[in-house]
């Protein structure tokens, strides 16, 4: 049997979107071909303090918005995953291009991103 040595590195993205720079999401959904009518859809949604919901066709009353997204709304994994991109695209570039972390054993790192945190996973070569 042979035995690797591997390492794992946990990000836990706490009250990530407190610190989410909004206009670098809008670039990166720009960069994705995301359409301009929705990238100003969503810049509304994240950015307004008010808002309403439809439901079977009628919008609700406005009501105030307090602190933006939080985890449980459902927009929030697929805003999580556009502003963690970036960090996906850097990785894979890095993994590609044959870096790796150490420098007299380098291992090559993988990751792996979920809901609101990211697992780094690497193989001593």
């Amino acid at each position: 049997m042979l035995k690797k040595d591997l390492m794992l590195f946990k990000v836990d993205f706490e009250k990530v979107y407190d610190y989410v720079d909004w206009n670098y999401l809008d670039i990166v959904m720009g960069m994705m071909s995301f359409p301009s009518s929705w990238r100003k859809w969503m810049k509304e949604c994240i950015g307004t303090t008010t808002t309403s919901v439809l439901i079977n066709g009628s919008p609700t009353d406005e009501f105030q918005l307090q602190r933006g997204l939080r985890q449980v709304d459902p927009l929030s994994p697929f805003l999580f995953l556009l502003a963690v991109e970036g960090l996906h695209v850097l990785m894979t570039y890095v993994v590609e291009s044959g870096y790796s972390v150490g420098r007299h054993n380098p291992s090559v790192i993988f990751h792996l991103q979920f809901v609101n945190e990211t697992l780094l996973l690497g193989v001593k070569n």
